[in-house]
This record gives C-alpha cells, structure tokens and sequence, in this order.
C-alpha cells in the first residue's frame, strides 16, 4: 500500500451483511416473470401481472373448459328429462341400492347419457391448477430472495462507497480491504473497481473482503466536513487522536452502518408500489393480520427455506442489520384477511351454481340421495380448502385464485345458458318431429 497509507489501527471492523443465494425458475416461473417485468412501472404492477397470467392461462385453456362445461350441462339436462322414470326406479329399488344402480345405468344408455364424457378436461384443468399453484410458490419464494439481495447488495455498496482502490485514494476513502492470505490471517489489500463496481485483484478476479482496517487520520478529515454539511449529524470526538481503537472503531461502523441501513431501507421503499396493492404491504407474503410487511428473521426463513434450503441462523443477524430501518414495515400488518374472504367467498358462489346446474345428478344419482349429500359437503370443503390455500400462502395466490374462479364463473354462467337453450330448441325440435310422425302415420291409416 505503500508508506503514505500506513494504519494505526491493528484490528478490523465487520460492517458487510450476507446476501442468499437465489433459486432457478422453470418456464412458468419465467413467463410470470416476463409478464411481471412488463408491467414493473406500473403502481400495483404484481398484482397486474398475477391478473394479466391468469387471463392468459385461462384463454388458452378455455377449450378445455369449454368441452367441460358444455358436456356436464348436457348430461345434466339429459338426467332432468330421464327424472321421471328415476324417480320411478328410486322408489321401486328403494331397498336395492345395487339393482338401483344397474337399471339407471341402463336408462342413461338408451338415452346416451355418459357420466364420465366431462371428467378428462376436469383433470387436465385441475393438473394445470396443480402445476401453477407450485410455479407462484416458488416464484413468490424466489421473489422475496431476490428483494433480500437487492437490499444486501444496495447496503454493501454504500459501504463500498468509503473503500479505497488504487485509483481512488481522497480522505473520502477511510476503508482498507482486508483479505485472507490464505492462513486464517487478513492482510490488507488495495483493489481495483470494475465497471461493474466490484473489487478485483488486477486482474479482473474478484476479491472476497473479509472485514475492513480504517484509517483513522483520513476518516477525521473527512467526517470533519461531512458534520459541517449535515445538520444534526454527531460531531467528532475533540478528542479523536487520543481514542482508543475500539472506540474509535465503533464510531466509524456506526457511521458506516447508518448509510448502509438507509441505502437497503431506500432499495425496499423504491419498489414496495410494485408489491404492495391498497391494503396489502407486500403480495409475496399472505393478506392476512398474522403476517407483517417486513417479517422477523423467523417468518423470513420459513417463507424462503423450500427454495433457499435450510437457512443458517448465523443470518439472522445480517438480516436484521438490512432490515434495521424498516422497524414500522416490520409492525405492519401485511393485510386483513380480505382476499382469504374474497376467495372462500367466490368458490363457494362457484360450487353453489354448479350445483344448481346439477342438481338432477345430484338427487338422482344414488337411490338414498347420498351423492347429494357428498356435494353438499363438496360444496363446503373447496371454499375451505382455497380458504388454506389464501392463509399460507402469497397474496399474489390467492389473487390468482381469485381471478381464476371469477373467470370460470362467469364462463360458466354463459356456457350453461347458451347450452340450455339449444338443449330446449332441439327437444323442441324432436317433439315436433314425433307429432308430425304420428299426424302421418294416423293420414296413411
């Protein structure tokens, strides 16, 4: 380093946070991406995008569920014009579950009811269902790492700002590198910066800076006139020359730290209108008044341990160094509940119309009317199961969720009154035909 730069100081200060390595995405994960990376300047623009995907997703299966529905609608009218001769058989084989059983399957035969033409597209739906729900777990996994390293980096590279390189060597730069020497013992070192920022060795390797020496004389000069430009900025000890190290060192770290603090707490702010959405503080974390915005090192490690792995605890303290300024995100409820609710909600109006539109199947199916409690409950336990779906899992989910069962609804509603009425005009159609078959023969007789 030469003569000019020797230290007096003999120890070193640790002011560097440890970022988590991140977690590869399939194709889903880089579609939602791609959709996310479209709308970023958009206010709310995850919550746009979760909505844009699942618009999407929906169009391109819509044939799918179009076939669905318009094949549960039609077996569903067939059994309302079979009722008649059911409820015969139901109250003939009422003690006979077995012949019940048989003899119905024979009427739906002779009237070309299939019980099973619906259930192929239900599956791939609910297989798709399935692979999407594991795609937003892990995107929403991989998301929070990815905020948590833009913090980490944006906190590093304010401290990176006070690091002397071999071209940058004003009072401003107080910071000395200190690497392994491949003993167990740091040395200090004097890198390059790149254009990308990062320390080198020279020879475009980068350095891995292990803590940091000071330069106490340096520093004094320079805090010296940042205390004059800052109001309210703690003045310098008079008594700086005489400090000991420790004390000196502490000054130097917490003045390190404070811009570091700010410059994470800065990283989160600037993008938080991208992931928050009126009530709700952060999508990647459940709407719900058991989570926080910003959660504790506990709630943070659980949300990313399935991607990340198993998260060491020795963390926790980084985390908490570049989260110190987010105290009020960290006691802010991430949401109210309100999409848990919304999501329960539009399921069960979904199963309760599907219902309706089955309601032959339901009450005829079995002779005792047991498929018809076995809906009932159906009809109850989804709307529960979404509920757990929307209470551990992101707000971007259960946005999704949402999107998805309104679109359904709605797609379902028109389906089914589009089939009602051409089931109508072509039972109009063979019932005239019939007429006009007996008004001949009757002619020819």
């Amino acid at each position: 380093m030469g003569l000019a730069n020797l230290l007096t100081s003999s120890e070193l200060i640790q002011v560097s946070v440890d970022g988590i390595g991140t977690v590869d995405l399939n194709w889903i994960g880089y579609a939602i991406s791609w959709i996310f990376n479209l709308v970023s300047d958009f206010p709310g623009a995850i919550a746009v995008g979760v909505i844009i995907f699942t618009l999407i997703l929906k169009t391109v299966v819509l044939p799918l569920d179009i076939y669905s529905r318009v094949k549960m609608k039609k077996q569903s009218l067939l059994m309302e014009s079979m009722r008649p001769e059911m409820e015969k058989l139901q109250k003939q084989y009422a003690n006979d579950k077995n012949m019940y059983s048989q003899k119905v399957m024979e009427l739906q035969r002779a009237n070309g009811y299939n019980p099973l033409g619906a259930c192929l597209p239900t599956i791939v739906s609910l297989v798709i269902f399935m692979v999407v729900f594991s795609a937003f777990s892990q995107y929403s996994q991989y998301a929070n790492l990815t905020a948590y390293n833009g913090m980490t980096k944006s906190y590093s590279d304010a401290v990176y700002e006070y690091v002397q390189t071999e071209d940058e060597q004003g009072d401003e730069y107080f910071l000395v590198a200190a690497v392994e020497d491949g003993l167990n013992n740091p040395q200090q070192f004097t890198p390059k910066r790149d254009e990308n920022g990062r320390f080198t060795d020279g020879e475009g390797k980068e350095i891995d800076i292990y803590g940091y020496y000071v330069d106490y004389d340096r520093f004094g000069t320079f805090y010296k006139k940042y205390a004059a430009d800052h109001e309210g900025a703690a003045e310098l000890p008079a008594d700086w020359a005489e400090l000991g190290e420790d004390e000196k060192n502490k000054f130097v770290s917490d003045f390190v730290r404070l811009g570091a603090r700010e410059a994470a707490a800065n990283y989160y702010l600037s993008h938080k209108p991208q992931t928050s959405l009126l009530w709700i503080g952060n999508v990647w974390y459940p709407d719900s008044m058991l989570n926080k915005e910003v959660p504790d090192f506990s709630g943070f490690r659980s949300a990313i341990q399935r991607a990340a792995g198993s998260i060491d605890s020795n963390y926790e303290e980084s985390y908490n160094e570049v989260t110190f300024n987010l105290s009020k995100q960290k006691n802010t409820y991430n949401g109210y509940f309100v999409l848990i609710v919304l999501a329960i909600g539009f399921m069960f109006l979904q199963q309760f119309i599907s219902m309706r539109a089955q309601k032959a199947a339901n009450e005829l199916s079995s002779v005792d009317g047991q498929a018809a409690a076995t809906n009932k409950m159906m009809m109850v336990m989804m709307p529960i199961i979404f509920g757990i779906f929307s209470f551990f899992y992101s707000a971007a989910f259960s946005i999704y969720m949402i999107v998805n069962t309104v679109y359904s609804l709605i797609s379902t509603l028109i389906i089914n009154k589009v089939v009602s009425v051409r089931f109508e005009k072509n039972s109009e159609k063979k019932e005239r035909a019939k007429l006009q078959g007996r008004a001949g023969r009757k002619r020819l007789k």
